[in-house]
């Protein structure tokens, strides 16, 4: 019996062990946002440029990135954008490594992320919201869109729409087609309409 014969008869079941840890712990950071609101799967940065160029973000504007994973959309709008930038992410991990890049890249006065639920983040004082959820977890946001953006403010969406919403431009190009820009008070004039109005009692 050779060296490594011996070594694998004698702690195959540790090895076991460590592979089937690492196989789960795989799993996990792929597959649990599911429960959260979409499987983790980063935009790539040219995507993440054309975001924002599309939403039209300016120096000193609020940019809030719901589901930020690494930080990568809120660096962006930061380092390039010179926006004031906010992410919320709820895998402790990934949240880990979004505040590390943006410390290590000294933007810590123009962009943070916390760690928390998006289902409950405030977005007032938002000017743009970037998304990249499934389509239930967009419908699922929208009444809280309505309610606390200011008309004017804009949902940015990339693969997904929100439905119901006309989207006030869109990427069409090879490099940024699935780019939905909504405006709130354009997109869906009628429900926003709808929801200012004041309640006002009904008689008996």
């Amino acid at each position: 019996m050779t060296i490594l014969q011996n070594w694998i008869a004698s702690y195959w079941p540790l090895v076991t062990q460590i592979v089937l840890g690492v196989l789960l712990f795989a799993c996990a950071w792929i597959y649990l946002p599911l429960l959260w609101g979409a499987l983790w799967l980063p935009a790539p940065l040219r995507i993440v440029k054309k975001m924002l160029r599309l939403a039209d973000v300016q120096p000193g504007q609020t940019v809030v990135d719901l589901g930020a994973g690494d930080g990568r959309i809120v660096i962006a709008a930061a380092l390039w954008f010179e926006a004031r930038a906010v992410g919320v992410e709820i895998d402790p991990v990934r949240c880990l490594i979004a505040k590390t890049l943006i410390r290590l890249l000294g933007l810590r006065e123009r962009a943070r992320v916390h760690y928390g639920n998006m289902y409950a983040f405030d977005l007032a004082g938002a000017d743009v919201v970037t998304l990249y959820l499934w389509p239930k977890t967009n419908q699922r946001l929208r009444s809280r869109l309505i309610e606390q953006l200011q008309p004017g403010a804009k949902v940015v969406c990339y693969k997904f729409p929100i439905y119901g919403w006309t989207p006030v431009a869109a990427g069409s190009g090879r490099h940024d087609q699935g780019i939905l820009v909504y405006e709130l008070g354009k997109s869906d004039p009628n429900l926003w309409a709808m929801l200012s109005e004041p309640e006002t009692e009904t008689p008996c």
